[in-house]
């Protein structure tokens, strides 16, 4: 089996199927016969955080490209709502107890933590920063 890849695609493509991706005007005009074995390495899953591309027109692995501001703040949106969340949750029984009147001493200081922890998450500014440090729950 004759393999070709293609740097400006980075892609293989098999010799023997030139006729069908030409039908299809679908055949690069870059491919550089390789190694069955080179062919071999390069299709199988690539290592964590890689994808196939080229180095000097030959196949590589290379990084995954960076996400976009967009996405970065997308992602850390969700992760403070989803934070936010479990804080709230956590808390809604002792704010219940505090209205009856029937909260402890041990309650109302881990109220007051937790109350802490959820003002610390929504100073947090998302917008901007890529590597959060997120603030720590407190102990339950």
């Amino acid at each position: 089996m004759k393999m070709l890849f293609s740097p400006s695609v980075s892609a293989f493509y098999e010799a023997n199927w030139e006729r069908n991706y030409k039908a299809n005007d679908n055949w690069p005009n870059d491919l550089t016969e390789v190694e069955e074995s080179i062919y071999i390495e390069f299709s199988q899953q690539p290592p964590e955080g890689k994808m196939l591309g080229e180095v000097n027109n030959f196949p590589a692995w290379i990084d995954l490209p960076g996400k976009t501001q967009s996405e970065i703040k997308e992602i850390n949106a969700s992760i403070k709502n989803a934070l936010l969340f479990d804080a709230i949750t956590k808390i809604s029984i002792w704010q219940a107890k505090l209205l009856m009147g029937r909260i402890s001493d041990a309650d109302k200081a881990k109220l007051d933590a937790w109350l802490d922890y959820i003002d610390s998450l929504e100073l947090l500014n998302i917008n901007e920063a890529k590597d959060i440090i997120w603030p720590v729950p407190p102990e339950a």
